[in-house]
């Protein structure tokens, strides 16, 4: 059985053979959380977001990116009153007070699940725009529908930073995690050796 890791994983490894770099996982860079995002080599960004149930992409169709029309339209979204914004949807809420016509939002969108989520059983109504992948058991990736481009803007440096900033603090916190975990026996480090690793 897939795990949402083991999607991850395979899909980060087909990012890369399509020369897509920053690939970050649960990046927080819209008014939502991304599973993943990559940057292609012409700096456009692609989100995929992992399912590994029929019952989970259902749930995610109802989500405000697609339907309130934010991916698709690039909507600014409308939350419930009473509830608090996140640190993420107070910045768009703040972009859209300053004059913004659009939220931010990725180039490309898509979907990325176990084949047998996607081909078995009744077809789930995903939108248009949205491209579908399935990974088989050997990791083996299939485009089962290629993503619409929904607009041409190209990463800002600021957000290419942000993703690289985040990377930098999951790397340090994994080898703080490592080292203090029960019975580690692992050495500290220098600066020069943890680079040289992370860079393998």
């Amino acid at each position: 059985m897939l795990t949402a890791t083991d999607i991850a994983w395979h899909m980060r490894l087909h990012a890369t053979g399509l020369r897509h770099e920053w690939i970050t996982p649960n990046a927080l860079l819209y008014a939502w959380e991304s599973d993943l995002l990559t940057v292609t080599p012409d700096g456009h960004v692609c989100e995929v977001e992992i399912k590994c149930s029929r019952a989970d992409l259902k749930q995610d169709l109802r989500k405000p990116k697609h339907s309130q029309g934010m991916l698709m339209n690039g909507s600014f979204f409308v939350k419930a009153s009473g509830r608090s914004l996140t640190r993420n949807e107070a910045h768009e809420h703040k972009r859209r007070q300053q004059g913004a016509q659009l939220c931010r939002r990725p180039n490309y969108f898509c979907f990325a699940m176990p084949c047998a989520v996607y081909r078995n059983g009744p077809r789930i109504a995903i939108p248009a725009y949205a491209g579908v992948y399935t990974v088989d058991e050997e990791g083996r990736v299939f485009e089962e529908r290629r993503p619409i481009q929904l607009h041409t803007e190209r990463i800002a440096q600021e957000d290419l930073l942000a993703l690289a900033r985040k990377m930098h603090h999951r790397y340090w916190e994994e080898l703080r995690r490592m080292r203090h975990a029960p019975g580690s026996t692992m050495p500290l480090v220098s600066v020069e050796q943890a680079v040289d690793d992370g860079a393998e």
